[in-house]
C-alpha cells in the first residue's frame, strides 16, 4: 500500500494528466492510511499545487537539468520534496529528502534518485544560508511567481487594487480559510450550537456582521458531527450568507433561486422566511436538485421545491410571479482561490464565455420578478467582466430596473470569500 507521500505523488500525477482536482483521487488513495498519514497526503498535495509556480521557479535555479527535460513523474516528486522543505515546518529535512529520493528512484530509476538527492541537498544549503533565489522582473511577473497566481489574474488585480492591495489579496488567497457555520435558527440558536460544538472540542466565536453565524479553525470533518447530521448548522462562507441577507426575502413570499445547488443560499432564504411561503430552486443537474430537497428535509424546511432547469432559458409560466429572485450565477470562481487552489490554473480562454451566460441568466431572472420586487445578482469572482460589466449591460437595456446597492467583498479586506453582490429593484 502506498504511504502518505506516494499517495500525494499519485494525486499530482493524476492532476497533471487530467486536470481534475485530486479530491476524489486522494480520498480513494487514502483508504487504509492512518488519519495522520491521510492528512499529510492531503496537506502536501494541495500545498504543492497551491505553490507550484514558486516551487518550479526555485527548482529551476537549483537543478542542473532544465525542468522541461526532467521526467514528469520525477518533477512531480521533486515538487513534493521542495514543498516540504520550504513550507512544512513539522516535517524534518531528513524525512523530506529521504522519502522524496525513494519515490524518485521508484518512479524514475536510481540515476534520477541521485539527481533528486543533489537538488534537495543544494536547496537546503541555500535555504539555511538565506540565499534562496527570489522572483524578480516586473511587478506582475514577480507577484505571479511569488504567490503562484496566473499572470493574467495578477495584472487584472494590479489594475484594480494597486500593487500593495494586489499583493495583500494574493497573500490572503494562500492562507487557510476559517470555517463559517450558519446556525439553523429553525432548530437552534448560536449560543446553544456554540455549547454543543464545544462538547466536541470545537471552539467557535461569533462571525462579525452576522447574528446567526459562527466561525472556527478546528472543524475537522463536519459530516461526522451529530450536530451537522441533525441539521443544526450549514457550512457557508459569510459572503454567501450576506448575499441572501441583501435579498432579505420576507415570510410568506414567493422566492426563485436561479442556480441553487448546492442549496446553502436556498436554505438560508427559507430560514429568513421562517419556513413560510414558497421557494422554487432551480439547477441544471437533476441529481443536484434532488440533493437540495434532501438537505431541506434534514434542516426542517418544507417550503422548497427543487427542479431541474436551465436557468438561462426563460419559463413563461413564471413571468412576473416572484417577490424575490436570487441570481447567483455560474462564474470563474476567482474569488475563492483560497478554498479551491485549482482555480488558479484556469486560463482566460476558459472563462471568456461566462459573461454571456451570466447575462442570459440575469435577463431570465429579471423576467420572473413582480413590479416592486427585488433581485440579487451575485458571483464568487472578483473579475469586473463577470460583475460590474454584466450589471451595467443589463441596466442599459432594462429601464424598469434600478440599482439599490453594489459591493465587492475581498478576502484581504473583509476576511470572506471574494464575492460580488448587486441588489436591484424593479419599479
Amino acid at each position: 500500500m502506498a504511504g502518505a507521500r506516494e499517495t500525494a505523488l499519485q494525486g499530482l500525477i493524476a492532476f497533471r494528466r487530467s486536470g481534475a482536482w485530486p479530491d476524489l483521487q486522494l480520498k480513494k488513495l487514502s483508504e487504509g492510511l492512518s488519519g495522520e498519514d491521510a492528512a499529510l497526503a492531503a496537506a502536501i498535495t494541495y500545498g504543492t499545487l497551491q505553490n507550484r509556480a514558486l516551487i518550479d521557479f526555485t527548482l529551476a535555479h537549483v537543478s542542473s537539468i532544465p525542468l522541461k527535460k526532467v521526467m514528469p513523474q520525477v518533477l512531480d516528486a521533486l515538487r513534493l520534496g521542495v514543498f516540504q522543505l520550504l513550507f512544512l515546518d513539522r516535517v524534518p529535512d531528513s524525512a523530506a529528502v529521504n522519502e522524496t529520493v525513494k519515490l524518485v528512484k521508484k518512479y524514475g530509476g536510481s540515476r534520477a534518485g541521485g539527481y533528486a538527492n543533489a537538488v534537495l541537498r543544494k536547496l537546503i544549503a541555500l535555504r539555511d544560508a538565506d540565499k534562496l533565489p527570489q522572483p524578480g522582473g516586473t511587478p506582475p511577473e514577480r507577484l505571479s511567481v511569488q504567490y503562484s497566481h496566473p499572470l493574467w489574474f495578477v495584472r487584472a488585480m494590479l489594475e484594480r487594487l494597486g500593487e500593495s492591495g494586489c499583493e495583500a489579496l494574493l497573500r490572503a488567497n494562500n492562507q487557510p480559510a476559517k470555517a463559517t457555520l450558519r446556525v439553523n435558527t429553525l432548530k437552534t440558536n448560536a449560543a446553544e450550537l456554540t455549547a454543543r460544538l464545544a462538547e466536541y472540542g470545537i471552539p467557535c466565536r461569533p462571525t462579525k456582521g452576522l447574528d446567526d453565524a459562527l466561525e472556527t479553525e478546528h472543524l475537522g470533518n463536519p459530516a461526522a458531527l451529530p450536530a451537522f447530521q441533525d441539521g443544526l448548522f450549514y457550512i457557508q462562507d459569510a459572503a454567501s450568507q450576506l448575499c441572501v441577507h441583501e435579498l432579505a426575502p420576507a415570510p410568506g413570499s414567493f422566492v426563485i433561486d436561479m442556480c441553487a445547488a448546492p442549496g446553502g443560499k436556498t436554505l438560508l432564504c427559507a430560514q429568513l422566511m421562517k419556513n413560510r411561503g414558497r421557494i422554487l430552486a432551480m439547477d441544471i443537474h437533476p441529481h443536484k436538485a434532488e440533493l437540495i430537497e434532501k438537505n431541506a428535509a434534514r434542516y426542517g424546511v418544507d417550503i422548497i421545491q427543487a427542479v431541474a432547469a436551465d436557468a438561462s432559458k426563460p419559463v413563461k409560466a413564471l413571468r412576473e410571479s416572484a417577490d424575490f429572485v436570487l441570481c447567483d450565477v455560474p462564474c470563474s470562481g476567482m474569488g475563492i482561490i483560497r478554498k479551491k487552489p485549482d482555480i488558479r490554473f484556469k486560463k482566460p480562454e476558459e472563462i471568456a464565455g461566462l459573461p454571456a451566460i451570466q447575462g442570459a441568466i440575469l435577463r431570465a431572472a429579471a423576467g420572473y420578478v413582480k413590479p416592486g420586487g427585488r433581485l440579487v445578482y451575485s458571483t464568487c469572482t472578483v473579475l469586473q467582466q463577470e460583475n460590474e460589466d454584466v450589471i451595467e449591460t443589463f441596466l442599459h437595456s432594462a429601464p424598469e430596473w434600478t440599482m439599490e446597492s453594489e459591493k465587492t467583498l475581498w478576502p484581504h479586506i473583509d476576511g470572506t470569500d471574494g464575492f460580488f453582490i448587486a441588489r436591484l429593484a424593479r419599479m
